[in-house]
Formats: C-alpha cells, structure tokens, sequence
C-alpha cells in the first residue's frame, strides 16, 4: 500500500510540474511569429486549419507527459531528471534567445543556410559537407558557443516544452532490454550527443555505467562537459558517427537523440551499420527522432511544414524512409517502436 501511494505522489507531482513547464515554453514560443514579422516586415502564414491541429496536439502532449510521469512512478528513471536549471540563468538567457530569434528569422526570410563566423568557418573544414549548414537557421549552425548555450531552450521552445519527455522515450525500452540495471559492468555510446541532455537522462537511469559521448561540434561538447561536471562516468569525442575510431564490438549500447532526419539516406545507413559494427553481440541500438510518414495522421500537417520553417534538407526524405524497416534491413533483430508527441523511438537488437 505505501508503494501505491509514493508511486501515485511521484506521477502526480511529476505531471503537474511537466504541466507547468509545458505552460512556460509554449507561452515564449507564441512570440516567434512575432518576432518574424518585426524582424521580416513579413507575417507568416499559419498552417492551415492551425486551430484544428493545435486541438488535436494538446491531448498528445498531455499523453506524453503523463507516460513520462509514470515511467518516473515505476523507477525507469529517478525524479531528479526533471530538476530544473536555475530559474535566474533560465531567465537570463531569454534575452539572448529573443535576439537569436531575429537573426533567425532574417535568415529564413533570405533562405541563408551556409552563414558562419570566422570561428565556425575554421571548423568547417575538416566536416562532412552535410554538418556545414545553418540547422534550423540557428547562428552557426551547431558550431558556436552562442548555438551551444541556446539550443536546448530553443529546442524546448520548439515543443513546447515536451522535448525532454520525448528523449526519455528510450529509456524504458533501454532498462528493460538491461533487465532493470543500474548499468555497473556496462559501456554505452551516445552519437551527436550534442550538448548533452540526453546523456544526462542515461547517467541517471543508469549511474553505474560508462558513458561515451561523440560528436562532430567541439562547441557543444565543450558545453556538455560543463553542465555535466557533476557526472564522473563520462567521456567526451568529437568525431562523425559513421566513421568511429573505436574497435570492433566496444560497447553494450548505442543511442542517439535527433540525429537522423539531419543526415542524407546514405550516411543513416552508414551510422547504423557503425554502430553494429561496434557493439557487442546482443548489444542494444536505440533512437530517439521525428516521427514519420504514416506514424500518426494528425501531425502529417506538422511533417509537411517542418523543413519548409527550418532548414532540414534531409528530412522529406527521412520522413519517407521507416527507421524501422531501416534497423530491420539492416541487420537489427527484435525491433520496437513507440511514438510519444511528435517522436518516436526506435530500438533493435544486434545479434
């Protein structure tokens, strides 16, 4: 009975502050339009029939976030992965996001995809050519120190709020796959680990394993560095996830967050086969990512306008490809998927 009732505190507390912050985000991104059109001299056209589709989103957001409550209820992952940052640094930051937003939106007004500064434009060299693009229309692409400190919040934003519900969609599938392991004896390898929010959710799932972070920006894994100092089993590579430098059947687990609909069809494949190649027999692959053509009718409006508001050039194409009969042509065994929102994940088994 006591079980019950800590249980039903925990998923209660838990979906009331997901409520709220799910309040806070969608209320800051109601100003993007606006500031388009300060910025644009341009109103943006909203989707068709958008009241409609924001009606039938809510209930799905709702729905997220109580399956992220109750999967904290049944100890997949602990409450502290819902601690907040500091309210004044949350607040401080929101000047900068204002004014990356105008940026922003000058850039999709002239369509400017390839804009960096003269540090990013170093960088750029020695990266494949499908990273050296402004993502999203977002300063620097993912190389810079102000995209590195703004991308989660503006991810958030994006999502009202519900993006870090949606990372932790993987990690039910990745403890029961672990038979409910604290990770002690076990090797995991985040790819395009970005600045780290999904690796923290894995250090807390699983505090006893050793986690690998790669990634092709220096800038975001220096930021991930610093927000996960607190984390003693983690290891920082800069390095592209289809090409690794890691020998044959290292690691337990291979995951990712957001990678795949940013990468061109040929360099998915490759990524998935690097990553068998690099874990152990029955070794777990899992992502996080966009939901799909087919995945979930209501939000077909949502697929459609995504790359045509961000700079996405691959993601028409990933959309139309199922990440599931991808890990499945691929080799992957026992393959599983469940949608939350406008994600899904998708895991295998290699054998």
């Amino acid at each position: 009975m006591k079980d019950d009732i800590k249980k039903s505190i925990l998923k209660n507390v838990s979906y009331g502050y997901s409520l709220l912050r799910f309040g806070g985000f969608a209320a800051q991104g109601f100003l993007l339009p606006l500031i388009d059109q300060i910025s644009t001299g341009k109103k943006r056209e909203a989707p068709v029939n958008f009241p409609e589709h924001l009606k039938a989103a809510l209930p799905k957001i709702q729905n997220l976030l109580k399956k992220d409550s109750d999967n904290i209820a049944q100890g997949f992952y602990p409450i502290d992965v819902l601690f907040p940052e500091s309210p004044i640094n949350h607040s401080f930051r929101l000047p900068k996001i204002v004014t990356d937003a105008f940026r922003s939106a000058k850039r999709r007004d002239s369509k400017s995809a390839h804009e960096f500064d003269a540090e990013a434009t170093d960088f750029t060299k020695n990266l494949p050519e499908y990273y050296t693009r402004n993502f999203h229309y977002q300063t620097s692409g993912y190389l810079g120190e102000t995209s590195a400190e703004l991308y989660e919040h503006q991810v958030e934003i994006l999502f009202s709020g519900a993006a870090n519900a949606m990372r932790r969609l993987l990690i039910p599938q990745l403890k029961i796959h672990l038979q409910n392991s604290d990770g002690e004896g076990l090797h995991f390898l985040e790819i395009a680990s970005g600045t780290g929010a999904m690796t923290k959710f894995l250090a807390l799932a699983f505090p006893k394993a050793q986690i690998t972070c790669v990634d092709l920006s220096s800038f975001y894994l220096n930021k991930a560095q610093k927000r996960l100092n607190q984390f003693k089993r983690i290891d920082y590579v800069q390095g592209a996830a289809e090409k690794l430098n890691f020998k044959d059947q290292t690691f337990d687990v291979v995951v990712s967050c957001f990678l795949f609909h940013e990468l061109p069809f040929n360099i998915r494949q490759d990524v998935i086969n690097e990553g068998q190649r690099l874990l152990k027999p029955m070794g777990f692959y899992g992502m996080i990512d966009s939901l799909q053509k087919n995945d979930d009718e209501d939000f077909q409006w949502a697929l459609d306008r995504f790359p045509i508001d961000f700079h996405e050039p691959f993601y028409k194409n990933y959309i139309d490809h199922p990440m599931e009969s991808l890990f499945e042509e691929l080799g992957l065994k026992n393959i599983q998927s469940e949608v939350g929102f406008l994600s899904k994940a998708v895991s295998g088994v290699r054998v």
